[in-house]
């Protein structure tokens, strides 16, 4: 069984009462936020969905991945999983294929938003880009081999993501800030 979606559901869903939901999230866990503004849908499509400003004047890019109603019951022991994308739009004979958002270094993401559905998890995750990149960069391989990879359809392609405990992300970006990296299993 697989997922179809498009893009402007996407971005409809997150405009929505999700929306509110997630921007609250925000000016309440960064200190001296003084607004949180949903970006242009050019900007959205760039991946970052919210900029938040701070008392002193600067602006910090934010990324919501809010995930959908049910997905608990996919959850390892009950435990959050976070969605790391390899692809976004996976190769085939028809394309070169793009990379995943969690492994791009094209993007000025600050930070992702985690959020699930209050049903699932009332627990949110901001984490800061460039450290889940590097995380995901390093332990990307050996997550695929344990965990397997999945796959979404949209209208015209498939992306490749890859479902992994909170825990063992955590631990990685740990790992990456005190210098610890796995050597040759890269991405």
């Amino acid at each position: 069984k697989f997922m179809i979606w498009s893009f402007d559901e996407r971005l409809a869903f997150s405009k929505g009462e999700r929306g509110e939901r997630d921007a609250e999230i925000l000016r309440n866990a960064i200190p001296n936020c003084v607004n949180v503004r949903k970006t242009d849908d050019e900007t959205d499509r760039k991946g970052i969905d919210y900029i938040a400003t701070l008392n002193g004047g600067a602006e910090i890019g934010i990324d919501v991945k809010a995930r959908g109603k049910g997905v608990s019951k996919y959850w390892k022991d009950g435990k959050e999983d976070l969605l790391l994308e390899v692809w976004s739009v996976y190769p085939d004979g028809n394309n070169k294929g793009k990379i995943g958002w969690t492994l791009s270094d094209k993007t000025n993401v600050d930070f992702i938003l985690y959020t699930f559905d209050e049903e699932d998890s009332n627990k949110y995750y901001l984490l800061p880009y460039q450290l889940l990149r590097m995380a995901f960069k390093h332990n990307g391989r050996a997550w695929m081999n344990k965990y397997g990879a999945k796959y979404a359809y949209s209208e015209f392609w498939r992306t490749q993501n890859i479902f992994v405990p909170v825990s063992v992300v955590m631990d990685a970006i740990k790992a990456e800030m005190e210098g610890v990296i796995k050597e040759g299993d890269n991405l």
